[in-house]
């Protein structure tokens, strides 16, 4: 978004509307949501929990942003921070340049969307969506406009009568994000909102939410450990491990570029190979090993002689007649059909790993278990990583 400078000038032009006129038009982010070094303990010290520890980020407005992380790494307890339902054990919050660290949940200008829905049984669709917009006391047409806009919005005009009980689990989690969304709220928070919902709805709702930030322009925080979720939703996302956040990047960046093992091993299918840091030259590290090779890979603040480890992904490893690159030798032990992909653990040296081959013809050679193959990758397919 851009940001505009304007400056009061008296006379001739001076040093501050230099300033401003170089910046004046330049591309800048503007935060919406930023929290300050939060940190949450549940009990107390020296036996309390802690749930996050010195936890800042900064979300960008329009921007949808994931909090991923497995089950106790903090993301809902962030969440409910930022809702006002916890108060912080330290820290602030600040939604569009103004501190809400002291506003209760119900005076914040921001809605969240439960995984259970928490819709009333008793009310139908319409009455669940106006019921938040006749608490902030905006008059009857004002409201009843609101509500057919916002059952357009999520394509379901035609079930206004109805109640929550008469619908089925994906038109439930609609009308739960059509109610948040009707007061416009500056910041719209989904705490696992898919999570309920089978296989093929769950894909098919990732669509419809996606389509309804960019439709609408509120800024999302959405909490999943599902990193599929993740990396086919955000613009950006936020690897949460331990109670401190792991790395902060967009689904290309956490994928391609994980900081740490930790990010690695949770995003995706990854191959760990045990290698010693030989030499360090810029933003590449070569190392030693189990296989014999010597591999110089993009690296995260190795140093000669770090104990390491070689993160390879299943499906940047060639098999046979397209193994290009570094070559290895190896015999094939396992082997998984899922369809779009074969799976393959082969033994290859001191290593086993993982190859994942795209089924792309229906008629494609299948390489057996016993079966002796050749391996190959690309060096800038691999990272090292210090633990």
């Amino acid at each position: 978004m851009k940001r505009l400078y304007t400056v009061a000038l008296t006379g001739k032009p001076n040093a501050l509307y230099k300033q401003a006129t170089e910046q004046f038009m330049t591309e800048e982010p503007i935060s919406a949501l930023e929290v300050h070094n939060a940190v949450k303990v549940y009990g107390r010290q020296p036996h309390g929990v802690t749930a996050l520890n010195d936890v800042s980020l900064a979300v960008r407005q329009n921007e949808f942003f994931t909090l991923l992380g497995p089950s106790g790494c903090g993301k809902t307890t962030l969440l409910r921070i930022i809702a006002g339902f916890e108060e912080p054990t330290a820290g602030a919050i600040s939604l569009n340049g103004k501190n809400i660290q002291d506003l209760p949940a119900h005076k914040r200008p921001v809605n969240t969307v439960f995984q259970s829905y928490a819709l009333f049984p008793h009310m139908t669709i319409s009455q669940n969506i106006a019921f938040g917009l006749e608490n902030l006391k905006w008059d009857r047409a004002r409201i009843n406009k609101r509500v057919a806009a916002m059952l357009a919005l999520v394509h379901m005009e035609d079930f206004g009568h109805r109640t929550a009980e008469q619908l089925s689990g994906g038109q439930r989690q609609r009308v739960a994000l059509a109610r948040a969304l009707a007061p416009s709220p500056e910041l719209l928070l989904l705490d696992e909102p898919l999570s309920a919902l089978d296989l093929k709805l769950r894909q098919a709702m990732r669509d419809e939410l996606r389509q309804l930030q960019r439709q609408t322009g509120i800024t999302f925080v959405f909490v999943t450990h599902d990193q599929e979720e993740a990396l086919d939703m955000s613009d950006r996302i936020c690897v949460l491990g331990n109670g401190v956040i792991q790395q902060i990047g967009t689904p290309n960046e956490i994928y391609e570029n994980p900081a740490n093992r930790f990010v690695a091993d949770f995003i995706g299918d990854t191959n760990f190979i045990d290698v010693t840091v030989t030499h360090v030259n810029g933003d590449q590290a070569t190392v030693k090993t189990p296989m014999g090779l010597e591999v110089t890979a993009t690296h995260r603040a190795a140093s000669i002689g770090d104990k390491a480890v070689l993160s390879l992904r299943p499906e940047k490893i060639s098999l046979q007649e397209q193994a290009a690159g570094i070559i290895m030798d190896g015999v094939i032990v396992n082997r998984n059909y899922l369809g779009g992909y074969t799976h393959y653990i082969v033994n290859a040296g001191d290593a086993t790993l993982r190859v994942s081959k795209r089924n792309s013809d229906s008629n494609g050679v299948v390489y057996n278990i016993d079966e002796h193959v050749k391996l190959g990758f690309q060096q800038s397919s691999a990272r090292v990583l210090v633990e």
